[in-house]
């Protein structure tokens, strides 16, 4: 306790002597060894009220995802964690000083690895950016009163740094803020290899989740900007990609990934994706397919056999080398006898696609 004491009346200190020209979030008042602190305090609260689940397959595989993006982070001089909370309810948050949850609710709505770096992409924008941090700093009176309350009444120091960091996060963060968070997600998913439209289908599922069982108004759910917003902002950030093949709505409520490569109707490739698979609608599929084809095509040249295929009981995934391209799913199987003959058949699609990129980078040499 006395410890904490010293650092408030440092902080008080400190606003006396900054306040009067600085604003708070501009003073650089709280430092990244209390931020670490608080970060800790406010984690140790969320595990002791959710619980974190014990499937070690899950916790891999977002720990994975996740560490996959602090690669490529400007900040990356702390120690992040991923984790997910043993709760059914529908959200994902981050803590100061690089502690990530993932709620268990969400991860039946985002079941692409792509989907999934686009939530945690966006809470790690908020630890680089120390949004947390600065919010804390602009309310830093009202902040100290409630910690100097938890010490009159015996609450302890990390009861009273976990309840302040926990009502900071349930206040949400500003429009600015969350603009800036889906900013670096963006730019943090595609530096790390996964599709550039990973956090558009994010943003349209959330959307569509919000409208169906309610806006909590906090976590990946804040409002501000509005939902409609993000997604035209994010829009903004992929046009400078001028991304090919593109993924196209179809009248009839399927989806198609199409590539002109002439003038006409025969120089077009087309792949259909007709059925709701995965918990994605087909344009979701589209997008993610599309996205992982630009990716491909990013190489100087692309070497159709890299295009392989893991089947299990339920699915199979094609990869091209560790690029994810699409998952077959049991509802796609139209007209064939198995789920890997299906997948043979794509395989071979995306092929064909493949000797036409080919094709058209030679003849631009």
């Amino acid at each position: 306790m006395k410890h904490f004491l010293r650092i408030i009346f440092s902080i008080l200190c400190l606003l006396g002597i900054t306040c009067s020209f600085l604003p708070a979030a501009e003073a650089g008042l709280i430092s990244e060894k209390q931020e670490l602190e608080m970060g800790k305090a406010a984690a140790e609260q969320i595990e002791a009220r959710y619980g974190v689940i014990n499937d070690m397959e899950i916790a891999e595989r977002v720990e994975r995802i996740g560490q996959s993006l602090v690669d490529v982070c400007g900040r990356k001089n702390i120690k992040y964690s991923f984790k997910v909370l043993n709760t059914d309810d529908v959200n994902a948050l981050a803590c100061p000083g690089g502690y990530i949850y993932v709620f268990k609710g969400l991860l039946d709505y985002m079941p692409s690895d792509a989907e999934l770096a686009g939530v945690l992409g966006h809470e790690i924008g908020h630890v680089v950016k120390r949004h947390t941090v600065h919010q804390l700093e602009k309310n830093m009176w009202t902040q100290l009163a409630a910690i100097l309350a938890g010490a009159a009444t015996g609450n302890g120091d990390v009861l009273a740094m976990g309840m302040v960091v926990g009502d900071a996060l349930a206040a949400g963060y500003s429009r600015a803020d969350e603009s800036a968070a889906d900013r670096e997600g963006f730019a943090y998913t595609v530096k790390a290899g996964y599709s550039p439209y990973a956090m558009l289908v994010t943003m349209h599922k959330l959307q569509e989740l919000a409208v169906e069982y309610g806006n909590p108004g906090w976590g990946i759910f804040d409002s501000h900007p509005d939902p409609e917003q993000r997604i035209r902002n994010m829009y903004k950030l992929m046009d400078p990609l001028k991304m090919t093949p593109a993924p196209v709505s179809n009248t009839d409520g399927t989806a198609s990934v199409k590539e002109s490569f002439g003038n006409t109707s025969k120089d077009i490739w087309e792949f259909r994706i007709a059925a709701v698979a995965g918990g994605n609608k087909p344009l979701y599929r589209a997008e993610l397919l599309a996205g992982a084809l630009y990716q491909v095509r990013q190489k100087e040249k692309i070497e159709p056999t890299h295009f392989i295929v893991f089947e299990s009981n339920d699915k199979a995934e094609i990869f091209y080398e560790d690029i994810q391209i699409h998952t077959v799913w049991r509802q796609d199987v139209v007209g064939f006898a198995e789920i890997g003959g299906y997948a043979a058949f794509c395989v071979e699609r995306f092929r064909e696609w493949a000797d036409k990129v080919n094709m058209t980078k030679t003849v631009a040499k």
